[in-house]
């Protein structure tokens, strides 16, 4: 009778230890990870509008949805598929200057400290710069990525390698990254439209990790 009871006793046993899981992890249904953080978001980006800085300096206005990758395969290769219930992340307002000729073999490109903000879905918002700005580069010499889905001559859309870092930090104050600092690093490419100078659309994986900084006071 004993060895009975201990075989219904012992489901019960094993259903409260996983009630107590899923409440511990009931808010990001992961286990935390201890920092740095690190989160791998695909960003989709276009943009919105073009404008002037106070010296006259053109740049452009993009923003758009991040998704957290549909898989990443054994051999470490993210898939480029996104599912709208995956978006984790909006990116607006960043404004993106451009120095060089647009021929140039390796054309640079910054975003204005302060002006790239990524809305993240459990309420942080990760802004750039944090003393380290937001810098990348657009790989003309290694010619067009031919073989993208955007790769579209007839009508003047040229897809061209980007890579680049720089410096984050959240100012919300909210989410599981609140009042860290940290990096971006992205991959990717932008649509140039021949046609159409003011049109910029563009794609990236992009690697943010983040960590609470021993002296908050000392960040830009």
């Amino acid at each position: 009778m004993k060895n009975k009871r201990f075989i219904f006793t012992l489901p019960a046993i094993l259903a409260s230890l996983l009630m107590i899981t899923a409440a511990a992890y009931a808010d990001d249904d992961y286990p935390l990870q201890p920092e740095p953080i690190t989160l791998l978001i695909h960003y989709k980006i276009a943009s919105s509008s073009v404008g002037e800085t106070s010296d006259g300096t053109p740049y452009y206005v993009v923003g758009g949805p991040g998704y957290a990758p549909e898989h990443i395969f054994p051999n470490g290769e993210v898939s480029d598929e996104v599912e709208p219930e995956r978006q984790v992340a909006t990116l607006e307002g960043a404004q993106i200057t451009f120095s060089g000729q647009p021929n140039d073999p390796i054309v640079n490109f910054t975003c204005i400290a302060g002006s790239c903000k990524m809305y993240l879905k459990d309420g942080g918002v990760l802004v750039s710069n944090a003393g380290v700005p937001l810098e990348g580069r657009a790989i003309n010499m290694w010619g067009p990525v031919f073989k993208a889905p955007s790769f579209d001559p007839v009508n003047g859309i040229i897809p061209i390698r980007i890579l680049g870092c720089g410096g984050l930090k959240e100012i919300a104050g909210k989410g599981r990254v609140a009042n860290m600092v940290g990096s971006v690093c992205f991959n990717g490419i932008f649509n140039y439209n021949m046609y159409d100078q003011t049109k910029l659309t563009g794609s990236s994986k992009c690697t943010i990790t983040m960590h609470t900084p021993m002296d908050p006071t000392s960040i830009p």
